[in-house]
């Protein structure tokens, strides 16, 4: 019989609500049932809780969520391994709804589950979900009846975002932004997940010099489909969690970047300077290697509009909070610790450092505009469907649609959580520089980087982002709603 010797509970997450309180995401109480050995099947329990989680009947109607992932370690191994869930028999806690996302090819089995409340589970408010089961399908991970093996459980807190039509562009004055050609608006309506057409025509997508090409596949993610997106930018914990649990050799490739923010520490006890500041100092190649092992993949410029702008019709040159009123972080309080915050009155974005001054040459705790109460979306900084610093703080890695190499990455094909041996990402396409590009702004850029903060704005959209790493770029990943 097989033989679990210790469990564990990772990425425990300091952060914060769109409007609200800290999140405190929280795995506990992990631990296996009894094992199947005809079918080779071991239950995993566990406890999931988190502050200020949200489900709404609203315009947006959406709601946030859990994306869990286990791992796995053979006694007498130093290598942790991604756990293969099965599809069915997995047990959600009252008041909430489980989804295994099935493999592409398997959909009887899948390699992480989102949580959230259900669908009768309105408002707002701390959620804890205790005694969730699921089936860990071990005999297909090459797992023998007889082994000793470790667990680790992961979670990271995502919103989902609803299938449906939205605008691309604004019809404002952003830099290469998409324009709808003949709409009286100015900007795009995507109606569905069909081919889009570029080009000059009445009814045509342009790219205003921001790519070039014919056509935008049916199989490109054009953020029509709904998806799941991180509710903050990847914190320095989170980062150092995936460095402690792959391979020596491989985490130090994925460390040459961002070393800083581990400095005097190493594997497999990487320790944050500032575990709850978002994760900077990073290039594309860590960045897929993290998307890649935590089963998620890269978002597209496409679907991060979608993300911003919800379904509502686009206000020109506008920020990811709807308005293009802003006021800038210009000082901190508590800097570096878990309830660091806002010490400037009405400050909603953390783009261009207004004195060049410690703390504000850094970029700050992920979600640090959301207030403990009298907020609102444009006071927290938060898009339409709630999701947190887009506009400022870091960069966010997004697929181009303007070349043929971005338009090949699908919304298909996610990590499966599986490195090479030097610890880079194995899936080809996301580590081409032309298919790459960054959205958003800043907290350190130069001048006419406000701009480079709005919604629509293209500036970036097409920066190659391979290579060495940048003190303004971030992690930020996405994955298509089973």
């Amino acid at each position: 019989m097989m033989k679990t010797i210790k469990l564990f509970a990772m990425w425990t997450l300091f952060g914060s609500l769109t409007i609200g309180h800290a999140n405190n995401i929280a795995i506990t109480g992990i631990s296996s049932g009894t094992q199947n050995t005809a079918n080779h099947t071991l239950p995993v329990n566990l406890s999931i809780s988190w502050e200020n989680s949200w489900r709404t009947l609203t315009n947006e109607r959406n709601y946030d969520g859990a994306w869990i992932i286990i791992k796995y370690k053979k006694g007498g191994s130093d290598i942790w391994r991604h756990c293969t869930l099965k599809t069915s028999g997995f047990t959600a806690a009252a008041g909430s709804e489980i989804k295994v996302a099935p493999n592409p090819t398997d959909n009887t089995r899948g390699k992480g589950a989102f949580l959230y409340r259900a669908e009768n589970n309105t408002g707002i408010g701390n959620v804890a979900f205790n005694n969730n089961q699921f089936i860990w399908d071990y005999g297909i991970d090459g797992v023998a009846d007889s082994d000793t093996v470790e667990l680790k459980a992961f979670a990271l807190e995502m919103v989902y975002i609803p299938a449906g039509e939205y605008w691309l562009g604004s019809g404002g004055q952003e830099s290469k932004c998409f324009t709808g050609v003949g709409s009286t608006n100015g900007a795009y309506l995507v109606t569905g997940d069909h081919p889009i057409v570029i080009g000059n025509a009445d009814g045509n997508l342009n790219l205003n010099g921001g790519g070039t090409g014919t056509s935008i596949p049916d199989t490109f993610p054009n953020g029509f489909n709904a998806f799941w997106i991180m509710k903050y930018e990847c914190s320095q914990q989170q980062y150092a969690d995936f460095l402690n649990n792959i391979e020596a050799t491989q985490a130090a490739n994925m460390n040459a970047s961002t070393s800083a923010n581990f400095a005097g520490t190493s594997h497999p006890n990487f320790q944050p300077m500032v575990p709850d500041r978002a994760n900077n100092n990073l290039n594309y190649g860590e960045f897929a290697s993290f998307a890649d092992w935590s089963c998620l993949r890269p978002m597209s410029e496409m679907e991060f509009e979608k993300a911003c702008r919800g379904v509502i019709e686009p206000f020109p040159n506008e920020f990811a909070w709807g308005t293009t009123a802003y006021t800038q972080l210009t000082a901190i309080n508590n800097i570096g610790q878990p309830i660091e915050s806002v010490a400037t009155e009405g400050a909603n974005c953390h783009i261009k450092s207004t004195n060049g001054n410690f703390p504000l040459s850094l970029p700050t705790r992920v979600g640090i505009f959301a207030r403990p109460s009298g907020s609102t979306r444009a006071l927290s900084g938060a898009t339409y469907y709630g999701v947190m610093n887009m506009s400022d703080n870091l960069l966010e890695f997004t697929v181009f649609a303007g070349t043929p190499e971005g338009r090949v990455i699908t919304d298909t094909v996610h990590g499966d959580g599986a490195l090479t041996a030097s610890g880079n990402t194995d899936i080809s396409a996301w580590i081409s520089p032309e298919a790459l590009g960054v959205r958003g702004a800043r907290f350190n850029g130069g001048a006419g980087e406000l701009e480079r903060g709005r919604i629509s704005d293209r500036y970036y959209a097409n920066t190659p982002t391979i290579g060495s790493g940048h003190v303004s770029r971030g992690i930020r990943l996405v994955r298509t709603a089973p």
